[in-house]
């Protein structure tokens, strides 16, 4: 087996390790009294842990996991612990949180006190809300999911891991994200594909950031034995709202690439231009749809571009479960003479978000 190859299901391996360990070490502690007032009336009591694609989440005692409630129905919020909050014009704040009633603070419902200032602002500004967690491992977000299929006449199976983890701050993130389909059929060859991937964006005033980013890719259907990216660009969000973020971003990448081909094992280094787009867009009580596209048109090897789409929705179920449905493809328009140009594959499964 090739010892690249070999790294990658290591480090994968590693990887997918680190994702239990987080679901591990969010231990029972003592809860929070933060309350939350529905406009209906309803109160809930527990721990607000954070607000994403316009859901407010809260943990209690007396139901499992977190309950999603819409922000937009929420009336008021107290809470004693720390958070980090980003508005709409991509401000980025710290401190603690209170919302009042739209009726007793008209348009600047939401306030948030910082170490040295308070700072008011409407609700429907706010984009976001994170716990400050005093550990790593509970500080993290992510999902697995996990895909199967079998057919009887022809013996053939298919198995689809799809993973990913988010660490974020007030100045920047870190993400990473696995995603692994195995297939064989009786009689035939097997067929794999692993992707690796690890994300470092660095926010810069506003709505603007710098990314770096390396990906390992390994794909036996277009013989390649594994394409190592590293590079990085500039990124703009040219919406941001509760409930959806639309960027862009650009930059250079240096590849390293190898072949397996039936006309011998090719390899080649080169630089490559990088531009992409990156949207998400969530529905309360149905789910979330999120969309990558990535182009890397060359630079050194000009005339050669490569294109890469990663898409997925996620239908909620229950209990912070919920059904997968991926599409990915990547096109290259210039691979070696017995390669394919195209790989594209559709999955779908049952994951659980933490």
């Amino acid at each position: 087996m090739n010892i690249a190859l070999i790294r990658i299901r290591r480090a994968s391996h590693i990887f997918l390790l680190a994702l239990l360990c987080a679901c591990l070490c969010s231990a029972a502690h003592a809860k929070r009294k933060d309350v939350v007032i529905m406009s209906n009336g309803d109160h809930f009591t527990g721990e607000v842990k954070r607000l994403e694609n316009g859901l407010l989440y809260v943990e209690t005692d007396y139901v499992a996991n977190s309950i999603g409630l819409d922000w937009s129905q929420v009336d008021s919020v107290q809470s004693t612990a720390t958070y980090r909050i980003v508005l709409n014009n991509g401000k980025r704040l710290e401190g603690k949180i209170e919302k009042v009633s739209g009726e007793r603070a008209k348009e600047t419902d939401f306030l948030i006190r910082e170490a040295t200032e308070e700072v008011q602002v409407p609700s429907v500004e706010i984009v976001s809300i994170e716990t400050k967690k005093p550990t790593f491992w509970r500080q993290l977000q992510g999902a697995i999911d996990l895909g199967y299929s079998f057919t009887s006449g022809n013996s053939q199976t298919a198995v689809n891991v799809n993973t990913n983890a988010a660490y974020r701050t007030a100045r920047w993130e870190a993400t990473t994200a696995y995603d692994a389909t195995f297939g064989g059929q009786a009689g035939a060859s097997k067929t794999n594909r692993q992707d690796l991937q690890w994300t470092f964006g660095k926010f810069l005033n506003r709505n603007s950031y710098l990314l770096a980013l390396s990906d390992f890719l390994h794909s036996s259907r277009q013989d390649l034995t594994l394409r190592t990216t590293l590079g990085g660009g500039y990124g703009r969000y040219l919406k941001r709202t509760t409930n959806s973020n639309l960027s862009w971003l650009a930059g250079v990448v240096f590849v390293n690439e190898s072949f397996d081909t039936a006309a011998g094992q090719p390899s080649d280094q080169h630089a490559e231009g990088l531009l992409g787009l990156q949207y998400s867009l969530v529905r309360f009580k149905f789910g979330e749809f999120n969309s990558q596209l990535l182009a890397f048109p060359g630079l050194s090897d000009t005339g050669r571009i490569r294109v890469t789409t990663n898409n997925s929705i996620n239908i909620k179920l229950t209990n912070n479960f919920h059904f997968a449905f991926t599409f990915w493809d990547n096109f290259d328009s210039r691979p070696p003479a017995t390669a394919k140009r195209n790989e594209l594959g559709v999955s779908s499964g049952i994951g659980w978000s933490f």
